[in-house]
């Protein structure tokens, strides 16, 4: 052991063998290792733990570890709830909380400089003094680390508006045992952006040391309200309506009878009308009965969970609670765009019940309550744990009777939909039950079973760890070639977190065969506004095919998708736009892989782009828009016209298209709230309301140089911290 600490404090200044820091280091918040614990099971300690502060000191390590071949564990602030923290005896865990510094913030291309250990909610506080805000926001952001986020692809609960982190994210600085890279706009336009890979990675291919990330003015109009459907397959109908009308809504969340009812969201209209006492005994009726189980003799025995001795009887009571569910919606941003589009996205939702702000203002309130109280319910034998999957919206009905069906055999069970986006939506289970380990296995193993049934993703924004491992690695199939290339590559030792995020290698198999169906568009998804399509096909052939059936590319590229997707860049869009959610390719050895359970699949890194590079492309499944969506311009005169695009977006006009002459910038929306978008803009800055015309989109070299990215990123190398940086 003295030998370990010594190399290691020749490299890191900050080292320890003590048994209570290696025990606090051991494992992340994973509902099993805890109920293992509980059970008297604990996990195995690494042999060190060491708390570097710089990137050279994080590069040191790795290069000697790489020689050593000590197992590394990269801990960012241990909220991970899928086991991606924990490593084998003999690893040393990587604690990465005395990186915190928050290093500059430009406030003109609107970027933060950030090192990895800084928790979320300091992040948002510092911006918030000064502005801005990233508007990422997991319920888990007091205890989340901003490397966290990138490292599992995080989703915070603002997704549907802002993105994903990994759409936040313009460029990180990364050590690897093989060397540095740089990422995003910082990688040299003739090397691999290793970004992507990097991104949803969890610790097994590096560290990352340093992060840009996108931010946005603090929102100056909020509106939120509530709405009661009579059933799921109506509030669906009505979210998706809303999200594929362009009315790009920040908050969306609906929840299911049961998650409506037991959690006193919503009851009936006498329920509702009830004075206070009488709405708080109808919703103490479930505390009663939990209370009433927990009086049962094996409940004070500790052999059953808390409220959980009997999970199948208290499903069937929650089903006929009722039917009805509540969905909250809410909008931000400047107060026209904000009006704008409410008012278009409230003629979508004549069919529920309007119930007020209240709901939705309480729910803003208390977004981040974490409940602190789950330790009896593991101290007593039970587990509790949360399921986050994702579908299009013509798989999510399947997916949720199918995944929710599979739980309630082993917990009760009950699930909210957020994370929308105009292809689909997550679902995020809640479930507990009586708890031994072969149980909690077991509910897992058939949850994930239905995922993949379904045709639905394994994880959406929690990451993969040890818990969906297998998982993750059938969902990728063939394509998990492109991951093991690269990690061959920057850990050829394996020395970064194995053991985790992927299970074994499967067996070769040919994968998906070539479309059968003659192209240029092979299948047409209407209800998920996607297409599968040529990607050798010449762009107006597929614009031609589709105009037959009644829609058009939401992206136009100036070539084959084939030759213009491996140029794309996500910081090339001012938005997280997506322009290829589904790949399939061959590789040189005539095995095929496909990629792509929209939406926003987070089975690890987003091998897309590396499996562009690595085989041919034969189908590409892009995002489409009907082809009467309205469409309306404004014509803005300026002698700079492009200096006055930053401005624009940073009020969240969020434009369709941009495009310049000497005098003139032109602006494009389209979408149900578009005509009032365009009279909008011209009244606020003098513009002319213009004929909407096509704007093609552009491969990311083609953007003018004096935007850049909408002028939301950096083009230089990452810098020393400006006067707006702080460390601590």
């Amino acid at each position: 052991m003295s030998t370990l600490l010594d190399d290691l404090r020749a490299h890191v200044p900050h080292v320890s063998g003590d048994p209570l820091d290696l025990r606090a280091s051991a494992r992340d918040l994973w509902p099993r290792t805890t109920l293992a614990a509980a059970l008297g099971q604990p996990p195995p300690l690494p042999a060190a733990v060491c708390w570097p502060e710089t990137h050279e000191q994080v590069a040191a390590l790795l290069a000697w570890a790489q020689r050593a071949g000590v197992p590394i564990v990269p801990w960012g602030a241990g909220s991970g709830v899928c086991g991606g923290a924990a490593g084998p005896p003999g690893a040393v865990v990587v604690d990465l909380k005395r990186m915190h510094g928050i290093l500059a913030l430009d406030r003109e291309r609107r970027v933060v400089r950030v090192e990895p250990g800084v928790l979320g909610q300091h992040l948002e506080d510092w911006l918030e003094e000064r502005g801005f805000a990233t508007r990422h926001s997991p319920s888990s952001i007091w205890c989340s680390s901003v490397g966290g986020w990138a490292a599992a692809r995080s989703a915070g609960q603002f997704s549907s508006l802002y993105g994903k982190f990994e759409d936040m994210v313009l460029g990180m600085r990364v050590a690897t045992p093989t060397g540095t890279h740089l990422t995003g706009v910082h990688c040299p336009p003739c090397d691999e952006d290793y970004g992507p890979l990097f991104l949803g990675s969890e610790g097994t291919l590096g560290i990352i040391t340093q992060i840009e990330a996108r931010v946005v003015p603090l929102p100056t109009h909020r509106w939120l309200r509530a709405f009661a459907f009579p059933d799921l397959q109506s509030a669906w109908a009505a979210m998706r309506a809303v999200m594929q009308a362009e009315s790009w809504p920040a908050v969306v969340r609906l929840y299911c009878p049961v998650d409506t009812r037991i959690g006193g969201r919503l009851g009936s209209r006498k329920e509702r009308a009830a004075p206070g006492p009488l709405r708080r005994a109808l919703h103490a009726g479930s505390h009663r009965l939990l209370a009433g189980l927990d009086d049962l003799e094996a409940v004070r025995r500790r052999e059953l969970a808390f409220g959980l001795a009997a999970p199948r009887a208290l499903n069937r009571i929650a089903e006929a609670l009722g039917r009805e569910v509540m969905l909250i919606l809410g909008w931000e941003g400047h107060p026209e765009v904000v009006h704008a589009q409410v008012q278009a996205a409230l003629q979508l939702l004549s069919c529920g019940r309007d119930l007020g702000p209240e709901p939705g203002e309480h729910w803003y309130a208390h977004r981040h309550d974490v409940s602190w109280k789950l330790a009896p319910v593991f101290e007593r034998g039970g587990f509790a744990d949360t399921m986050e999957v994702a579908a299009t919206w013509s798989r999510l009905g399947a997916l949720y009777l199918g995944v929710r069906a599979a739980l309630a055999r082993h917990a009760a069970v009950m699930a909210h939909f957020s994370h929308a986006y105009p292809e689909g939506c997550s679902i995020y289970f809640s479930f507990a039950g009586t708890g031994d380990l072969d149980r909690y296995d077991a509910a897992w193993h058939d949850a994930l079973e239905a995922v993949a049934r379904a045709g639905g993703t394994v994880t959406h924004h929690h990451g993969v760890g040890a818990l969906k491992a297998r998982a993750a690695t059938r969902e990728l199939g063939n394509a998990l070639e492109v991951y093991q290339r690269r990690k061959a590559r920057l850990d050829p030792g394996g020395v970064m977190n194995p053991g985790r995020l992927f299970g074994p290698t499967p067996p070769a198999q040919p994968g998906p065969p070539r479309p059968a169906t003659p192209g240029p568009v092979f299948a047409l998804h209407a209800q998920d506004l996607l297409a599968e399509v040529d990607p050798w096909a010449a762009p107006e052939a597929i614009e031609a095919a589709l105009t037959r059936s009644g829609f058009a590319l939401r992206l136009r590229p100036d070539r084959p998708l084939g030759a213009w997707l491996p140029r794309w860049r996500p910081s090339a869009a001012e938005r997280h736009e997506q322009p290829c959610f589904g790949l399939q390719a061959r590789f040189a050895d005539g095995r095929a892989a496909r990629l792509g359970l929209a939406p926003r699949s987070a089975a690890g890194p987003d091998l897309r782009w590396g499996l562009l590079r690595d085989a041919r492309a034969e189908a590409v499944e892009v995002p489409l828009v009907p082809a009467g969506t309205p469409r309306a311009a404004v014509t803005i005169r300026a002698a700079d016209p492009w200096s006055r695009a930053p401005d624009l977006l940073a009020d969240g006009w969020r434009p369709a298209g941009l495009s310049a002459s000497d005098d003139t910038l032109r602006v494009e929306f389209f979408g149900a709230p578009a005509p009032a978008l365009a009279t909008a803009l011209a009244a606020a800055c003098g513009g002319e309301t213009a004929a909407p015309a096509p704007v093609p989109a552009r491969a990311p070299d083609l953007v003018p140089a004096e935007l850049g990215t909408a002028g939301a990123t950096s083009h230089g190398r990452l810098a020393e911290p400006s006067p707006e940086g702080s460390h601590g």
